[in-house]
């Protein structure tokens, strides 16, 4: 995939509740939503996908291909 810019943020997802707020965001984003840790990278659209990077993952980043700060504020470390 091309992209002239990408947008990556380090999120913070603590309950089930986070979970399913996130990926409610994520599937009513205009763009495409990742989530990146390294050399992994799942959509942020699949329930048990963000779940299972919030068990296993160290570290989450939420990638766009544009700007969803203020979309994911809530779960954004900064």
């Amino acid at each position: 995939m091309n992209r002239a810019y990408r947008y990556l943020y380090r999120v913070n997802l603590v309950t089930g509740a986070d979970v399913l707020e996130f990926t409610k965001l994520a599937s009513r984003a205009e763009g495409k939503v990742y989530l990146v840790s390294g050399d992994r990278r799942l959509s942020a659209n699949s329930i048990l996908g963000v779940y299972l990077a919030k068990v296993a993952w160290d570290e989450i980043y939420v990638e766009a291909d544009y700007d969803c700060y203020f979309e994911f504020r809530k779960f954004i470390v900064e």
